[in-house]
């Protein structure tokens, strides 16, 4: 199954890290496709590809979060992208996948995935009505049933009326399921956010893992806001950190950027 990461052009500069850590817990043998849309300066490992999404001022992904008076938390604009559902919505079109992994560039993978658990997982898209199956933690913390027992795993269902039915955390996807969630004008906050009451009770059913610690995918979300988020990313194993930061790959040049207090 394909793995596509989307990024906007000012998380570029995170892609390399992105990538170092997919490769030491995910596989170098699984290809990765991340969609963005200006190509990144930096080369790229040989299992990953860039596919621009089309022309960043099309989309408003031209400027830069935290920027003097514009896109941010407290600006009242959407961000980063006030048109990331169209840049989207386009792609999806004409992707012939019929299900893919999806996953966000400022999701750090720091412990090794679950492969195995995956591929079990993968197994209950024979469930037509199986709409998206995440593979975090996320369907845990919400609201939720016993779906079945897959040898060391139990799998949950989310309940219909169970908020961010629509999170963008790592998931397995139903292309159909999220061409139907993506709305015009849409950043990706606001398509978890008006997501979250469009899509209760539409009778797709949405699985997960019965683990409050650890989902098949583990990660840390370095950004918050668009800004560096430090609590998470201390979290990280201090000589992978050291390693990221001594390549370069980890420093001022994030977006957001501010030194830890």
């Amino acid at each position: 199954m394909r793995v596509f990461v989307t990024t906007s052009d000012w998380y570029n500069p995170i892609i390399p890290a992105f990538a170092d850590l997919f490769n030491r817990y995910w596989s170098r043998a699984q290809e990765v496709t991340i969609l963005g849309y200006t190509s990144p300066a930096c080369s790229l490992p040989a299992n990953f590809s860039f596919h621009s999404l089309g022309d960043p001022r099309a989309f408003g992904n031209e400027i830069t979060e935290w920027s003097h008076g514009r896109r941010g938390r407290h600006f009242g604009e959407p961000y980063p992208t006030p048109r990331w559902s169209d840049s989207l919505k386009r792609w999806i079109a004409a992707l012939p996948d019929p299900c893919f992994i999806l996953l966000q560039i400022d999701y750090f993978i720091h412990r090794p995935v679950n492969l195995s658990q995956i591929q079990r997982l993968m197994r209950y898209l024979d469930d037509e009505n199986v709409a998206k199956i995440d593979l975090s933690t996320d369907r845990y913390h919400s609201p939720h049933a016993e779906y079945a027992v897959d040898g060391d795993t139990r799998i949950i269902v989310s309940d219909q009326c169970a908020r961010y039915r629509s999170s963008l955390q790592a998931a397995i996807w139903r292309r159909d399921y999220l061409d139907e969630m993506l709305k015009p004008n849409r950043s990706p906050w606001d398509f978890e956010r008006y997501g979250t009451y469009e899509h209760m009770n539409d009778g797709r059913l949405i699985l997960g893992v019965a683990d409050a610690e650890h989902g098949p995918v583990p990660y840390l979300n370095v950004y918050g806001g668009g800004r560096v988020n430090w609590h998470q990313l201390r979290k990280m194993d201090p000589s992978v950190f050291g390693d990221l930061q001594a390549r370069g790959w980890i420093g001022p040049h994030w977006n957001g950027w501010m030194e830890p207090s």
